[in-house]
């Protein structure tokens, strides 16, 4: 009956994780001390002692041997707290893993936080690159130029002939060097005058960061015979 009495006795009425941090601070240990002391993240240190130690993301034998460690630092025998932290945590898992219930859903959505960080993180950090890639391939890409009008090897009898079609927004138009105006969707159209015989006509498209596109198109101009009666 005595066995039995002292057996009840020498079982902690708190937690093992509290009675670490009650621990700590009757030591006057601060998180930081303690964490040079022991070498262990200060982070894994206040997961011990906020009980989350599924959070530790280790085997049983280093949990045990960060409890270890905690403990021997502040100057206290470890092998109490090893043995409670054996009941609670390492039998609780087992249990769990037998039986899974309501008290295992609780330590198992613990992580959601976690999860759902790391998740909005990865989802910042693919944005990023996405932006970044769309960023580079711009500066990189060459405009695009679409002639609709002349088409190559045209032949018309007008000395002016009307230069027309579509590029990038933001970006310089020249008919053979001479500048021509685009509005802000990149449309453009222009007169220009010919020259008897075949007219070279090199269209430019240059955006703001260097990069050129160009089309040759060739235009032959015939004056009208002009027939008089003699």
């Amino acid at each position: 009956m005595s066995a039995l009495f002292k057996k009840k006795c020498l079982i902690p009425s708190k937690r093992v994780c509290l009675r670490l941090k009650q621990a700590r601070l009757d030591a006057e240990f601060s998180l930081g001390q303690l964490e040079k002391k022991t070498r262990i993240p200060k982070k894994h240190l206040q997961a011990i002692e906020e009980c989350r130690f599924e959070e530790l993301k280790a085997s049983e034998v280093y949990q045990k041997n960060f409890i270890k460690k905690y403990v021997s630092a502040l100057g206290i025998d470890p092998t109490p707290f090893l043995e409670q932290f054996k009941q609670e945590e390492l039998s609780h898992k087992k249990n769990c893993d037998k039986h899974p219930g309501v008290g295992c859903e609780k330590k198992h959505f613990s992580d959601l936080p976690n999860l759902l960080r790391y998740f909005l993180v990865g989802g910042a950090l693919c944005l990023v690159f996405l932006y970044l890639g769309t960023h580079i391939q711009n500066i990189l890409q060459p405009p695009e130029l679409t002639l609709v009008s002349p088409t190559d090897g045209e032949i018309t009898y007008e000395q002016q002939i009307n230069i027309s079609g579509k590029t990038d927004p933001e970006t310089a138009i020249t008919v053979n060097n001479e500048i021509i105006k685009n509005d802000e969707k990149g449309v453009f159209t222009q007169s220009i005058n010919l020259t008897p015989g075949i007219n070279t006509l090199i269209i430019k498209a240059q955006n703001k960061h260097g990069k050129t596109t160009e089309q040759i198109c060739h235009v032959i101009y015939k004056e009208r015979e002009v027939f008089s009666l003699k």
